[in-house]
């Protein structure tokens, strides 16, 4: 796993906020649809619900200290390393 354990507690902090930011945009839009249904753009409409909530998952686990067990999360951290290079690439 390629996470690095030595982030400052800072930089542990600014990447937490952004993993909520993206798991509460992912929430959001699955409360739209729960409410309107499905946007004329599909079933989310123009926001990639489960892109936003994997880097959401990919961040958190970032987020953990070595001594935190994180290597519990290892293959899931792979797997959504993969999953989203091929989003991007």
């Amino acid at each position: 796993m390629s996470v690095e354990f030595d982030m400052s507690d800072a930089a542990r902090r600014d990447r937490a906020l952004a993993a909520a930011h993206q798991a509460t945009e992912a929430a959001a839009e699955l409360l739209r649809f729960t409410r309107e249904g499905a946007d004329l753009n599909g079933t989310f409409g123009e926001v990639e619900v489960v892109e936003k909530l994997l880097d959401a998952a990919k961040m958190a686990i970032e987020c953990l200290t070595e001594d935190e067990n994180s290597q519990r999360y290892s293959d899931i951290y792979g797997d959504i390393i993969h999953e989203i290079q091929g989003w991007v690439g």
